[in-house]
């Protein structure tokens, strides 16, 4: 909706009460499509920088680092296995809606990688520790979308 009349000093803006209906598509970009149709491949890629060797997860273009190109050949496979580096007990959604039962959700450095990813955390009744070694889950083959919930969960290892 354009101004209808000219207001030479921001001090004259006036505000109105109203609502605009948007749609949108979030798209997740070049490198995050090819991390989840791995993930829908039952695979956890990442990209390492070939200066700093800093491997990121999700996979990166550039590294955030050194501004280095992460190239095809930067693409290297990480996980499943992994290591606990923290972990919490959500109690609300993300709208501030209470969650119940609260989800566990972990902080994990996988094998391979430098950077941690979050996502949600089963215990299996294992008392949780930093350093817990833990073990990406995926859903059923017929299931996997192309989603960040192909990754089901981690677990502790047996």
């Amino acid at each position: 909706m354009p101004l209808k009349e000219r207001i030479p000093h921001l001090h004259e803006v006036r505000s109105w009460q109203g609502s605009i209906q948007l749609e949108g598509v979030y798209t997740a970009g070049v490198a995050g499509e090819r991390w989840l149709r791995g993930l829908q491949e039952g695979r956890i890629y990442g990209t390492r920088c070939p200066r700093c060797r800093y491997t990121y997860v999700p996979a990166r273009l550039f590294c955030e680092r050194c501004l280095g190109h992460l190239g095809e050949a930067a693409w290297v496979e990480v996980g499943p296995h992994g290591t606990l580096m923290a972990w919490t007990w959500v109690h609300v959604d993300p709208d501030g809606r209470p969650l119940s039962p609260p989800r566990l959700m972990g902080l994990v450095r996988l094998d391979g990688a430098d950077a941690l990813l979050v996502h949600d955390l089963q215990d299996g009744g294992i008392p949780l520790r930093v350093g817990l070694r833990v073990e990406a889950v995926f859903r059923p083959p017929a299931e996997r979308v192309g989603s960040i919930r192909d990754l089901a969960y981690f677990r502790p290892v047996p």
